[in-house]
């Protein structure tokens, strides 16, 4: 005797026959009803994006948005993920070893560094064995104390499980790079050093000169949420390929995450700057877009030399006046020794998802 049950949930029928197999027999007009429920929905997805790729697309010569597509191509093909970056974990509470990072998570950041100074047109740079080591003992020994970031260490107590010889290679190797807290995706990592709005040393963009800067090798060190990014060597203090101009954002197309947070903008030159107090810059960035001018604060000229660079201008348009897919353009003037520049920038949806730009 068969036994007839009716299940709701999938509009099908189940039966129980006599050996206690359960057959379900579905008519065919739900499984055509699904399939056709199914395509309307792709159909109004796909319709969904065409449409939002129209509406940016529009703010682009053909040209641009040819070049968008092979950024976010080319980012897409770097990936943002920082699993299983050590080969070897570091060691922190009860016995310290500054572990090891494999070759792709060194690699990924060396991508992310070249995938921006190709953008800015300059010359690529490669990881040094020698100061990836360096690199890494710096980030190690900043999570084992686990107090902030000090360039050298200093005014960070060393924790006991930290030899005095191990603390001293950490405080060389901080001594000669970008520092890094919160963030351990080698994107997150690179693009924020590019943005620098988080400098604990006030707007001048030092972490970005570096990375954009005369540089030719860097050495990549992470440890829990600790990154050592190593620029440069302190016994041999010469720019590798010297930048002669620089500005950032650049003219033509910029990722809108490297400008998103508060970013300050800035120009620099490979020239000394001699200037004083009596011969501030002028600085002007309009909205082309929105055909209106952007306020601009904060802004200053100074010489310290991040990245080999002579002069650096730097100034904050604000932030709530910067959109995407709006073009900017940016005229300086008043630079001693400097002729007055003057370009257009537009920003773009690299359409990477990291977790802070």
């Amino acid at each position: 005797m068969k036994k007839l049950t009716r299940l709701l949930a999938v509009s099908a029928l189940t039966v129980l026959v006599g050996s206690g197999v359960i057959e379900t027999v579905t008519p065919q007009s739900t499984v055509q009803a699904a399939k056709k429920a199914k395509a309307k929905k792709a159909k109004k997805s796909k319709a969904k994006k065409a449409k939002k790729v129209a509406k940016d697309k529009k703010y682009y010569t053909a040209k641009q948005w040819s070049q968008v597509l092979r950024y976010r191509k080319q980012a897409k093909k770097i990936g943002v993920t920082a699993k299983g970056m050590y080969a070897q974990k570091p060691q922190l509470k009860k016995a310290f070893r500054p572990g090891k990072l494999r070759a792709s998570y060194i690699n990924r950041t060396v991508n992310w560094i070249n995938f921006y100074r190709t953008m800015f047109g300059l010359s690529k740079v490669k990881a040094d064995s020698d100061w990836n080591t360096s690199a890494q003992y710096g980030a190690a020994t900043l999570a084992a104390a686990d107090k902030g970031l000090s360039h050298g260490l200093v005014g960070i107590k060393r924790p006991s499980v930290v030899s005095k010889t191990d603390w001293q290679k950490g405080a060389d190797a901080t001594n000669q790079s970008n520092l890094y807290q919160g963030v351990s995706s080698p994107y997150d990592v690179i693009t924020g050093y590019l943005s620098d709005d988080s400098d604990l040393s006030g707007l001048e963009p030092g972490h970005r000169l570096w990375v954009l800067g005369g540089i030719d090798r860097v050495g990549v060190g992470q440890a829990d949420g600790y990154n050592d990014l190593r620029v440069y060597a302190t016994n041999s203090y010469d720019a590798a390929a010297p930048v002669k101009q620089l500005a950032y954002p650049r003219a033509g197309l910029t990722p809108y995450a490297l400008v998103s947070q508060g970013a300050p903008w800035s120009v620099s030159w490979s020239d000394d700057y001699m200037g004083d107090a009596s011969s501030k810059p002028q600085v002007r960035v309009y909205d082309k877009t929105a055909k209106k001018a952007v306020k601009v604060t904060h802004v200053n000229a100074d010489r310290s030399g991040y990245g080999f660079f002579g002069t650096t201008v730097y100034f904050l348009p604000k932030k709530s006046q910067l959109k995407v897919n709006h073009a900017y353009t940016v005229n300086i003037s008043g630079v001693e020794d400097q002729s007055d520049i003057s370009y257009t920038t537009r920003l773009f949806n690299l359409k990477v998802n990291g977790d802070f730009y």
